[in-house]
């Protein structure tokens, strides 16, 4: 009896065991609470919420009524236009919001740079903001009629064009700016005629990577012809104004007159230079694929002729700013617009250098200048510049999508050149194209020329 007892005693505590074990695995057992920290250490202190920082308040303007005055050679925007009417609509609102009255006046070509002169003893501004071509407005900086603009736009945010901080600066300081830049070059071609004469469309060639000095040649050679058997050419792979081809040409070799060494600016001609030269003059004396100018100086009437014959289907290329194909009302053949072909030196991208480079001034002797700078920007339309640049680029009689494009694009592509070196430039550009001079013997002679007209414009103090 007793060791049935002791069984039945044993059977008992398995019985327990199992079943506590069981409650154990199956998680159902309360967790035991956590231990309470010592007596003598106190609990973690919540981290405090961090306060958001103040943001600082925009500074209230108030022009009391005032005018924000702008000059300029070309029409404000039009009300009968998309674009116009909502330009202007914005204009409204800036005006409510800083109670000022925002005035654009057109001026005829170079008369706003003549107010600015005659206005700069007197105690009132001709304008607030004053559009110049950048080789005009440097020499009006030199002579103290602008102020420096530092500090009043962020030329670091992205909506501004490119180049913008680089290109209207002297001496290290920032003058000029902008907002939708429509000024570079490029060249526009005769799709017409190299069509008829079985020749590639430069489009092609940039897409394969083969857009070059030497392509641009050999289709010009192919399209310079006598089309009539009477022993004269006419037709012709280029028509140009000299000094533009020449500028145009450097530029797309990387290089330029005027280096900048150790604070000094410099004229030069270097090896990037000299090649361009070289192939320029072999353009116009060697290939003949260039129409030649009709006299050794600079006339408009070589920029005139190059217009029309181009227009009249009679060369296959011409260089050209973003607005010029508009002015060809009469042109029935199709014209295309590409890149200028880089040359062997340059690398990096296609160029659109341009001398009517256009950006807006701020006149020394105006009052409240930040303020009214900072009142332009707002009133800008930074959202609709892309739909501005098609517009414009559509108004250009131009036969593809390809051609829109491009043209599109060469506002960011813009190198303004301005080159006060005594009109040794141009001398160049005649001499070699009419007379058929080399390039180092007139550099030789005119080099001394060109660095006293530099230094008196940039390295006098």
């Amino acid at each position: 009896m007793k060791k049935m007892k002791v069984v039945l005693m044993m059977l008992l505590v398995f019985v327990l065991l199992f079943v506590t074990a069981c409650n154990s695995s199956t998680g159902t057992t309360s967790q035991p609470e956590p231990a309470p920290p010592p007596a003598n250490e106190a609990p973690p202190a919540e981290e405090p919420k961090a306060e958001p920082e103040p943001q600082p308040e925009e500074p209230v303007i108030n022009m009391n009524g005032e005018q924000l005055k702008i000059l300029h050679w070309v029409d404000g925007p039009n009300p009968d236009t998309p674009e116009g009417e909502l330009q202007l609509a914005h204009w409204a609102e800036i005006e409510k919001k800083y109670n000022v009255d925002i005035v654009w006046e057109k001026v005829p070509w170079g008369e706003s740079l003549t107010m600015v002169t005659n206005s700069a003893l007197s105690g009132e501004a001709a304008a607030d903001i004053v559009a110049l071509d950048y080789y005009m407005a440097i020499p009006a900086i030199k002579d103290g009629l602008f102020m420096p603009i530092d500090g009043f736009f962020d030329f670091n945010d992205s909506k501004w064009p490119k180049g913008i901080a680089k290109y209207s600066t002297y001496k290290g300081k920032q003058y000029g700016f902008q907002s939708l830049n429509l000024y570079a070059s490029g060249l526009y071609f005769n799709k017409t005629l190299l069509e008829r004469e079985g020749l590639p469309n430069p489009h092609d060639l940039v897409a394969k990577g083969e857009w070059t000095w030497e392509k641009f040649l050999e289709i010009a050679k192919a399209a310079t012809k006598d089309t009539n058997g009477d022993g004269i050419t006419d037709q012709w792979g280029i028509v140009n104004q000299p000094t533009n081809m020449m500028r145009i040409l450097i530029f797309s070799n990387g290089g330029n007159f005027i280096v900048e060494n150790n604070g000094k600016f410099e004229f030069s001609a270097d090896a990037k230079v000299m090649e361009a030269l070289d192939f320029y003059d072999s353009l116009y004396n060697e290939h003949k694929v260039i129409k030649p100018p009709a006299a050794e100086t600079w006339s408009s009437a070589d920029y005139a002729d190059s217009q029309t014959l181009f227009a009249a289907g009679q060369a296959a290329f011409v260089t050209g700013e973003l607005w010029e194909g508009s002015q060809r009302t009469t042109m029935t053949d199709e014209q295309g617009f590409v890149y200028f072909p880089m040359g062997p030196q340059r690398t990096d991208s296609y160029q659109g250098s341009v001398e009517n480079y256009q950006a807006f001034y701020i006149p020394a002797n105006v009052k409240r200048a930040e303020e009214k700078a900072k009142i332009w920007e707002e009133a800008q339309m930074w959202d609709r510049f892309e739909q501005q640049k098609r517009e414009n680029a559509e108004l250009q009689m131009l036969s593809d999508e390809r051609d829109i494009e491009v043209m599109m694009e060469m506002s960011d592509l813009s190198e303004p050149s301005y080159w006060p070196l005594g009109g040794v430039p141009t001398t160049l550009a005649y001499q070699i194209a009419y007379k058929g001079e080399s390039a180092e013997s007139i550099i030789e002679a005119n080099k001394q020329v060109a660095q006293d007209a530099l230094d008196a414009v940039y390295n006098a103090e």
